[in-house]
C-alpha cells in the first residue's frame, strides 16, 4: 500500500524591495550628487566653464525629496516617489552622457580634465543607482500598467520620438549658430524622448512625476539660453 502525499513545490521566491530601503539609497545618491556638483567643475583646455550637466542641482534635490518621502512613508508617496526619482536620474545620466561626450572632444583629457571625469563618475554612479532602484521598485509593486491600453502606449510613444526628432532637427539645422554638437544636444534629448515614451506604460499621477524633470530642465534651457 502505497500514500501518495501532496507536497506544494519549492520556487526561487522573488525578492521584492522594501520602500525605505530604496529610499534611503536615493538620499545617499542625492548627498553623492550635491557633494560631486558643488565641489566638481567642468572646465575646458581654455579654462573656461562648460555647463553640461544642465539643472543638474535640481535634479539632484529631485532625487533626495523624492527618497526622504519614501524613507518617511509618506502617504500616497508609493508610485509618485520613485517615479519621480527615476525621472530626475534619467536626466541627470542624459547630462552625464553629454559630459562624457565633450570630455572624449577635448585634447587635454589627460591632465586638465582629472576633476572633470572624477564628478561625470561619481554623478553617473549616483543616478544609474537610483534609476536601477526606483524601477525596481516601480515593476515589484505593479506599477506598470498602460493608460487606455494600446492606445495610451502609441500615443506616448509617437509622442517620444516627435520629442527626439524636433531636438535633434533642431540641432542640426542651428549646428553653424551655437557650439553645442549634435551629439551633446541628442545626449540631452534622449531621456526626455523615454521619460516621455514611460508615461504610456505608468498610472496618470507617477507618468506626470516621471515627466516633470525633463520639463524642468527643457525650462531651465530655455531660461539659460536667452
Amino acid at each position: 500500500m502505497f500514500r501518495v502525499i501532496d507536497a506544494p513545490t519549492r520556487g526561487v521566491q522573488q525578492v521584492r524591495p522594501r520602500m525605505r530601503n530604496v529610499g534611503i539609497v536615493h538620499v545617499v545618491a542625492a548627498l553623492v550628487l550635491g557633494v560631486a556638483l558643488t565641489f566638481g567643475t567642468m572646465r575646458g583646455c581654455g579654462g573656461d566653464d562648460v555647463h553640461m550637466l544642465p539643472s543638474a542641482i535640481t535634479m539632484s534635490l529631485l532625487v533626495g525629496l523624492a527618497g526622504l518621502a519614501m524613507t518617511l512613508r509618506l502617504p500616497r508617496a508609493t508610485a509618485v516617489a520613485p517615479a519621480l526619482a527615476a525621472g530626475s536620474s534619467l536626466t541627470l545620466l542624459g547630462g552625464a552622457a553629454a559630459g562624457w561626450l565633450w570630455v572624449a572632444g577635448q585634447p587635454c583629457a589627460g591632465n586638465v580634465l582629472d576633476n572633470e571625469v572624477v564628478t561625470l563618475l561619481l554623478v553617473t554612479a549616483s543616478a544609474a543607482a537610483a534609476l536601477a532602484t526606483a524601477l525596481w521598485l516601480l515593476v515589484s509593486r505593479d506599477e506598470l500598467e498602460p493608460w487606455q491600453a494600446t492606445r495610451g502606449v502609441v500615443l506616448a510613444t509617437v509622442a517620444a520620438m516627435t520629442v527626439l526628432v524636433l531636438a535633434i532637427g533642431f540641432a542640426v539645422l542651428l549646428r553653424d549658430t551655437f557650439d553645442t554638437p549634435v551629439a551633446v544636444v541628442a545626449a540631452v534629448a534622449v531621456p526626455w524622448a523615454v521619460a516621455l515614451a514611460a508615461t504610456g506604460w505608468l498610472r496618470p499621477r507617477p507618468a506626470v512625476a516621471v515627466v516633470t524633470p525633463a520639463l524642468l530642465q527643457a525650462l531651465w534651457l530655455l531660461a539659460a539660453s536667452r
